[in-house]
């Protein structure tokens, strides 16, 4: 085609947008949301994600290495390993213990010399840093639970009575629980007296050129040192996982599906016109052009107001960063070569879109086109066995791609293998679309009016609700992706987790426990609360120890304690109350362990001699905490006299309440345990998630995206049936019914659309999480609002908005 044909074609592709207004603007933003989300989530985590430099000097300040003690490793070998002109500071990170009134909070503390190679790890937001013995810098979240300020005092259990001097951040982790400790304390080592330290080499040296014996981290013995080099550090931060690459490749094929499916719902809208164009002589090729004009400038209209509108959203939630990912955030940054690639990717999703209607429109003979019927279907069972072969290869290519990574192969074979698996996954679930559209006219026969023909006109009309529900699967499985991988993670994490006590119990330390124990398990109407007794004054310990060839790890060294079975209940071991009666030893492990009896020593407080060993039966209660105050076993009392066992003096309680211990009930028993001196009150809290809320917005937003996408789409669809609305009221098909009708259509598409979408979405995730070694989670809210929200949305939407065509329009056949 020359340059006049290309002007007259793009001519009239702009009048018939204009004509038909209202489709038109459908069509553009169904293009514009996909383009304008990966425009708005890439501006959004480029902004977000630190860059490797920012995360190496977070994790080891100005140094060149941080060096991990070894087996038998010391400063003293260090240096003498190291060349001649290395400098070398300690650090140290250890756990302490915030004393507040009533309460013992857990905290980190950190010592490092922050104007030597540790210079950049933290920073200074206010007054100084700590210089001499009995000083502190603290972070904001440290200030606000110890209710502290520049100048106020702070106890802590380890390191006793400080004075604030500074205020401290953590840009990287801003709600850490930080104190910051003057350098003595690393270069004491620590109460464990070992540390870590930062490395700096002299200028030009490579650290691959150091002693083997330094850097090595594995060997036939263990290694001296743990040693991590900054360029390591560099690689990590700035590399792309797996699951960056697996997510966001899908995410990109699931916008170019959506705006794919926004010209595929038309494909007989210009049948009529394109018949006359024929038939005034115009080419095939000339007609298949005039089908991509029209695309090209729908799409390069959405394509540059999803540019526009992704920016736009992305300086709406950048001043919410900060609070949203738990770090520092930059200004925000405009990544030119993504919004580049959307752009193009809108505009190619529009023209590849155009591709089958342009081909169809240039085949139809002149008398079908003027004549308005339908073309004959395409076989819904050949587009069925390409879905089914797709899902099969997608299946194959993520499993090999998860063992190759299984198997320790990093190459990024494995890598494309899960993207590949992701993309074929989605596309193969989508070709299945049109089939089973055409199999929801069987059961049409026993539903009401308005559903059986909502049923049969959805399942004859596959060709324009195919598109339509690969598009809502193409926007919902990005959603279910995300949310799954999420859900899995946090998962997997908290199953790491090994707190001291149960979420649901509050232990009691000091000499006020015998009062506020129970004070405090009457004002939370406590289920279970009891006083764990001591030993006797002759008696120094009472442990128990067993081995067991059937466990990996054998019990040792559980210290014992005294008690009935309100003390079971309170530990969380009720169901062995039989079992301690009957004089069993009930023994509470982190693991599961296969005993039946364990040994029972007592050791004598004067020399520290056996008084006894006795073997006695066992019942095993997994409880999975690591409370190191909380006893191993339990025997009751007439073990213990039958066996000489005194029980002594304590001061240690706990109480179990019907639910986890929220931030009221940690009020309320601070308030009672601080009126009694040197009493406190532990918890245990699961650990926040970081970026919980930034990931909360993130698939906030994705759901969004997917529930206007169904509206859109059914709008789409909505306005292409026409002629089926013709039809109805040439009938005397009332207006209530046509809206039933309707409503029905939109509810049938989404509901399947949703249900395609929830394998499409966990066929990648469930690659990830294999190599991951964490198991599957199912997102059930997200599930739920995909299979069951979206289409009760579509049909109350179509309810209320839906406007079935007058009566005088019939049979006007004109573009709506």
């Amino acid at each position: 085609m020359n340059a006049s044909t290309t002007r007259a074609l793009l001519r009239i592709g702009r009048r018939n947008v204009v004509r038909s207004r209202w489709r038109s603007a459908l069509v553009v933003v169904l293009i514009l949301l996909p383009v304008a989300g990966m425009v708005g989530l890439a501006t959004v985590l480029a902004t977000s994600t630190p860059s490797a430099e920012r995360v190496a000097t977070h994790r080891m300040g100005r140094a060149d290495l941080l060096v991990y003690p070894g087996e038998g490793g010391d400063e003293a070998i260090l240096r003498a390993k190291l060349p001649p002109g290395s400098g070398i500071e300690p650090i140290l990170v250890m756990g302490a213990t915030l004393i507040v009134p009533g309460l013992a909070i857990p905290v980190t503390v950190a010592s490092e010399d922050p104007n030597g190679l540790a210079k950049g790890m933290l920073t200074l937001v206010d007054g100084r840093w700590p210089t001499a013995t009995g000083e502190i810098s603290i972070s904001r979240a440290f200030a606000k639970l110890a209710v502290a300020s520049i100048g106020s005092s702070v106890e802590l259990r380890e390191l006793g009575r400080s004075t604030v001097v500074g205020l401290v951040e953590d840009e990287l982790q801003l709600g850490s629980r930080l104190t910051v400790v003057p350098p003595e304390l690393a270069a004491a080592g620590g109460p464990d007296k070992t540390g870590t330290w930062l490395v700096a080499l002299p200028a030009g040296t490579d650290p691959a050129t150091l002693d083997p014996a330094l850097i090595a981290s594995s060997g036939p013995g263990a290694p001296l040192f743990i040693v991590t080099t900054r360029a390591e550090t560099l690689d990590a931060a700035g590399s792309f996982g797996p699951t960056t690459i697996v997510l966001g490749g899908l995410a990109l094929v699931d916008a170019a599906l959506v705006a794919a499916a926004a010209f595929a719902v038309g494909v007989r809208r210009r049948q009529r016109e394109l018949g006359l164009l024929s038939a005034a002589g115009a080419t095939p090729r000339q007609l298949a052009g005039s089908v991509l004009a029209e695309a090209l400038l729908l799409g390069g209209l959405g394509a540059a107001a999803g540019v526009i509108v992704g920016v736009l959203g992305g300086f709406a939630i950048s001043p919410f960063l900060d609070d949203l990912t738990g770090h520092r955030n930059p200004a925000l940054v405009l990544d030119a070569p993504t919004m580049i690639a959307a752009l193009a990717l809108g505009l190619l999703a529009a023209l590849v879109a155009a591709l089958a209607p342009a081909w169809s429109a240039a085949r139809t003979s002149v008398l079908t086109a003027l004549s308005g019927r339908r073309p004959p279907a395409s076989s819904s069972r050949r587009t069925l066995g390409v879905g089914i072969v797709l899902i099969a290869t997608g299946i194959v290519a993520t499993a090999v791609g998860a063992g190759l990574r299984l198997a320790a192969n990093q190459a990024s074979l494995n890598v494309w293998l899960l993207l590949a698996g992701a993309v074929l996954g989605t596309l193969g679930f989508g070709a299945c679309s049109g089939w089973l559209l055409g199999r929801l006219e069987g059961p049409a026969a026993r539903l009401p009016l308005a559903s059986r023909i909502a049923l049969r006109d959805t399942a004859r009309a596959r060709s324009r609700n195919g598109p339509i529900v690969t598009a809502l699967l193409a926007a919902t499985a990005a959603t279910i992706a995300l949310a799954a991988y999420q859900a899995s993670v946090e998962a997997s994490n908290l199953a790491h987790f090994r707190p001291p006590f149960l979420p649901d119990q509050v232990y009691i330390q000091g000499p006020g426990v015998a009062q506020a124990g129970p004070e405090a398990a009457r004002a939370l109407g406590a289920t279970a609360g009891a006083i764990i007794p001591g030993a006797g004054s002759d008696i120094r310990s009472i442990w128990v120890s067993a081995s067991s060839p059937n466990d990996a790890s054998p019990l040792v060294a559980q210290n014992v304690t005294v008690g009935d079975a309100e003390l079971l209940r309170a530990l969380g071991a009720g169901a062995a109350v039989a079992d301690l009666e009957a004089g069993k030893a009930v023994t509470l492990t982190q693991r599961p362990a296969s005993l039946t009896s364990v040994t029972l020593h007592i050791e004598s407080t004067t020399d520290g001699s056996t008084i006894a060993n006795q073997d006695v039966s066992a019942s095993v209660v997994v409880l999975g905490v690591t409370g190191e105050d909380l006893p191993g076993a339990v025997i009751s009392p007439e073990t213990a006299s039958r066996f000489g066992i005194p029980v002594g003096h304590s001061e240690r309680y706990i109480l179990r309440l019907g639910n986890a211990v929220s931030d009221g009930d940690i009020a309320t028993v601070a308030g009672i345990v601080g009126k009694y001196p040197d009493t406190y009150a532990f918890t245990a809290r699961p650990p926040d998630v970081a970026g919980g809320g930034f990931r909360f917005v993130i698939i906030s937003g994705s759901l969004l995206f997917a529930l206007t996408v169904t509206g859109i789409a059914v709008a789409l669809g909505e306005a292409e049936s026409r002629p089926e609305q013709q039809t109805l009221l040439a009938v005397g098909a009332d207006p209530g019914l046509r809206r039933r009708i309707t409503a029905a259509r939109a509810g049938i598409i989404a509901l399947l659309g949703g249900l395609l979408a929830v394998p499409a979405g966990l066929l990648p995730v469930w690659g990830l999480l294999i190599t991951r070694h964490s198991p599957l989670v199912v997102p059930g809210l997200e599930v739920v609002a995909v299979v069951a929200l979206l289409p009760v949305l579509a049909i109350a939407t179509t309810w209320l908005l839906s406007r079935p065509i007058p009566e005088w329009s019939a049979f006007r056949n004109r573009p709506t």
